[in-house]
């Protein structure tokens, strides 16, 4: 593979290197759960999990969790099927977020055990956990037993730059886009190979339903630790994080009572907001009184600042998440029966968590309506679990092809 030296300046690698980039083409594909690759990864997770200035990252650690053997081996599980015809589709070319600093790794992780060659972008912020990861991933390499996975692992940060964007876009046989509609539609410009397909993760919105009674029977801390691990966490950044909270039930007033409080109680521990957040989120309310919608809700402020705005809404719409917000900024609705939840179940949404509903009876709803939206049904403090099913993909399944033999029976 011919790539000018120019461009080649232009890129910081952080695992890899130039050579093992110049001859991703000949680097042979693997099966899916390559037994080297799954060792791989478990020594990955032992590295980063002994090591105890890594507890600071709660997200490292779920990542090294994630990639135990023990965890593998139990999603291998359901591809037992297709072990030995499924391969690699080539040299997979990822462009990370840049609002979740250890999503790069997620995608690296689905694409590996996929059998492809990864090449990843990170995002130029300078997050301490991917420095973390790379650092693993590189000590681990130069095991003599992992040696032969060099190749496979290409770890890149560069500028926003469309040649070389165009270039690795070029070169690859699977692209996997995360980071919302701007990023999607910024690489969208750079074709690919013609038998080179492409995974998009563009913007999403969530939401969660709570029924009331079932929540009043719950330990409202330990509610209120779950809701702030698929909200807070991540200042609702993550696609996945709910931006509507939504009510069932009979004894909703108070439910809310005690829901927020307890929710702003933790918050007022443990959060620190950004000021840049508190002018966005007031620019988006500003944007929704300013809107149609303007005479379809009341305000509610939790506490002495602004880091808990809820939107008590009158009614649904399809538009109503056109006005989201993060840090803290949440619509609120009540409904009598599961169908009113219809309007936010559009093509962008991607994950309903529950508490004290049957998520079979939203599954039905979704399947029964043909919803465009929803790909995940999840309980409540699980929206950022990691998963090899992801807005509506199966990672592994998409990542790697099938190589197929036809038997035909000898006629007689």
């Amino acid at each position: 593979m011919q790539i000018n030296s120019d461009v080649l300046k232009k890129i910081e690698f952080l695992v890899g290197s130039e050579d093992y980039l110049l001859s991703s083409d000949k680097t042979p594909c693997r099966k899916i759960f390559d037994d080297r690759v799954v060792s791989f990864l478990d020594k990955v997770a032992h590295v980063l999990l002994a090591d105890s200035k890594n507890r600071s990252y709660s997200d490292v650690i779920a990542w090294a969790f994630w990639i135990r053997k023990a965890s593998i081996l139990n999603e291998k599980r359901r591809y037992v099927s297709k072990l030995d015809s499924k391969l690699g589709r080539g040299i997979a070319f990822h462009i990370a977020p840049s609002n979740v600093p250890v999503n790069f790794a997620v995608s690296l992780v689905s694409s590996l055990l996929a059998g492809n060659v990864s090449i990843v972008r990170v995002s130029s912020k300078d997050f301490v956990q991917v420095k973390i990861i790379c650092e693993a991933l590189t000590s681990v390499l130069r095991q003599d037993e992992f040696k032969e996975l060099s190749p496979y692992i290409i770890i890149v940060r560069y500028e926003r730059d469309h040649e070389i964007s165009s270039l690795l876009s070029a070169i690859c046989d699977l692209r996997i886009v995360w980071g919302g509609n701007a990023t999607v539609n910024e690489f969208r410009a750079f074709p690919l190979k013609p038998r080179a397909i492409e995974m998009t993760f563009p913007d999403r919105h969530s939401f969660v339903i709570i029924d009331a009674d079932a929540y009043l029977k719950e330990d409202p801390k330990k509610i209120a630790e779950l809701f702030y691990i698929d909200t807070f966490f991540t200042d609702q950044n993550a696609c996945s994080s709910p931006r509507a909270v939504i009510w069932c039930g009979q004894n909703f007033e108070k439910a809310k009572a005690v829901f927020w409080e307890s929710i702003q109680n933790l918050v007022d521990k443990k959060y620190r907001m950004e000021p840049i957040l508190a002018v966005d989120k007031l620019n988006s309310f500003c944007d929704l009184v300013l809107s149609e919608e303007s005479s379809d809700f009341v305000v509610k402020k939790e506490g002495a600042d602004n880091r808990i705005i809820r939107v008590e809404m009158n009614s649904l719409n399809d538009d109503l998440m056109s006005y989201k917000m993060g840090g803290g900024y949440f619509f609120e609705y009540v409904i009598d029966n599961l169908e009113e939840i219809v309007p936010l179940c559009s093509k962008e949404c991607q994950t309903v968590s529950y508490l004290g509903v049957d998520p079979e009876n939203i599954k039905s709803l979704v399947l029964n309506h043909g919803l465009y939206g929803v790909d995940r049904i999840v309980p409540i403090g699980h929206t950022m679990d990691l998963e090899f099913y992801w807005d509506g993909y199966d990672m592994i399944d998409t990542m790697s092809r099938n190589v197929d033999v036809l038997r035909v029976s000898a006629k007689i």
